[in-house]
């Protein structure tokens, strides 16, 4: 796992955690403006911090690294947690768990994935179409028609995104991600509803897979704040960095300490 810090001078804290195939680069374009106001903590799980040393295993073992990471060096306590896309999984283990003290939650595009009978697919083939991917994708000026019908993205944006692939990412790393994206509502539905969660789900308004998501995290999350993005894809919220940023200090501008 590494770990980057920005603006340490500021008292609240902010953790970004990327999405799929991403490191903490995914936002650096955001964090020059988040840093004149908070203390940015961006991360790459094991899997991505280009080491080539580490796998992803699973949410709950990212989650306990960040963990101890807040503990030891956070004071035990953040404002924000954001996860972009499938970095939602750590991000709502970690604010679920509350072994640290995290204000508040934004799951960013966290698809629901269980396609029933095609969850084989999920799991076998599309670790190894993404590990093709991964090795082709620099360079590129176009990506491929999967990718955008899944995301429902432009290619700038997705190749915007695409620069902050770290090198190193191994095929088991893929593999281990796409069972835990299987996992992400399957653990969600085991929460007790907490009506005091101060909790918010953003996404594109053109990307699929979304609806009932947001019906499973209503559930858990009562007071769940609903933010569509109108012509925006999966992750493109990314590409927008001066719109991330106002929307990140509107949900959590005015806070008190605690939930």
């Amino acid at each position: 796992m590494e770990v980057q810090e920005f603006g340490k001078g500021n008292s609240r804290k902010i953790v970004l955690i990327p999405g799929n195939m991403m490191s903490w680069r995914q936002f650096e374009h955001v964090i020059p403006l988040l840093q004149k106001d908070f203390h940015v903590i961006a991360v790459s799980t094991d899997g991505y911090d280009g080491t080539g040393e580490t796998n992803f295993t699973t949410s709950a073992e990212s989650a306990e690294k960040l963990e101890a990471y807040i503990r030891d060096l956070l004071d035990g306590h953040v404002d924000l947690i954001f996860g972009e896309s499938f970095g939602s999984a750590t991000a709502g283990t970690l604010f679920h768990r509350q072994k640290v003290l995290a204000d508040s939650l934004i799951l960013s595009g966290p698809q629901y994935m269980n396609l029933g009978i095609f969850n084989g697919f999920v799991t076998k083939v599309i670790p190894h179409n993404q590990y093709r991917l991964y090795s082709k994708i620099q360079g590129k000026k176009k990506l491929p028609w999967l990718l955008k019908l899944y995301t429902r993205s432009n290619d700038e944006s997705l190749l915007a995104q695409f620069s902050a692939t770290p090198e190193n990412i191994s095929l088991q790393t893929l593999q281990n991600c796409a069972k835990e994206g299987l996992q992400l509502y399957r653990d969600i539905d085991a929460y007790a509803p907490d009506p005091n969660a101060k909790v918010a789900v953003w996404y594109g308004a053109k990307e699929p897979n979304m609806k009932k998501a947001v019906l499973k995290l209503r559930r858990a999350f009562p007071a769940l704040v609903v933010r569509p993005f109108e012509g925006f894809g999966h992750g493109e919220i990314i590409a927008h960095p001066e719109l991330m940023a106002a929307e990140i200090r509107e949900f959590i501008g005015g806070m008190d300490d605690g939930r």
